[in-house]
């Protein structure tokens, strides 16, 4: 059972994560909230670029390359690191956030983005699939930086 572990984490955590993401996206879309006063809002804002606008209306292209890239996340988890517990979850945050924003590009032509910075005016709006797509992507550079060229290392 142990062994199957990370795989049963992995396909168990995507759709948790995804399920958070539009949940919390569907709960705050068209509204405005202080959640934490002078730290954290919830202010929906529409994006149909990516991370700090950029590429604003690039539409069909994203959905490409944001779909080429949960693909290929999912592959390269199957193949190269299925079986590392903390592999599995950085693919799987990274799996998620992407599909999060994916379907929002599908279903709405923009991604639904809520949380702002009260104490920081000119940092992006953002939303929990960034979240899980920027704590992915910094796990996954710690894995194959440090521990898959260990591993490596151990097998030679």
């Amino acid at each position: 059972m142990k062994k199957y572990l990370p795989i049963i984490l992995f396909a168990s955590l995507v759709p948790l994560l995804l399920f958070f993401d539009l949940l919390s996206k569907y709960l705050t879309d068209g509204k405005s909230l202080g959640v934490i006063p002078y730290i954290i809002r919830f202010d929906s804002h529409h994006n149909s670029g990516i991370a700090f606008s950029m590429f604003y209306g690039a539409g069909l292209w994203l959905l490409i390359v944001t779909s080429i890239l949960c693909v290929g996340a999912v592959v390269a988890w199957w193949f190269m690191a299925r079986k590392n517990l903390f592999a599995s979850i950085a693919f799987a945050l990274f799996v998620a956030g992407g599909i999060g924003n994916l379907y929002d590009r599908i279903a709405y032509g923009y991604v639904r983005d809520f949380i702002k910075f009260a104490f920081m005016p000119r940092f992006p709006i953002f939303n929990l699939a960034d979240i899980f797509l920027t704590v992915g992507a910094v796990m996954l550079a710690v894995y194959f930086i440090f521990l898959a060229s260990r591993k490596k290392t151990n097998e030679a």
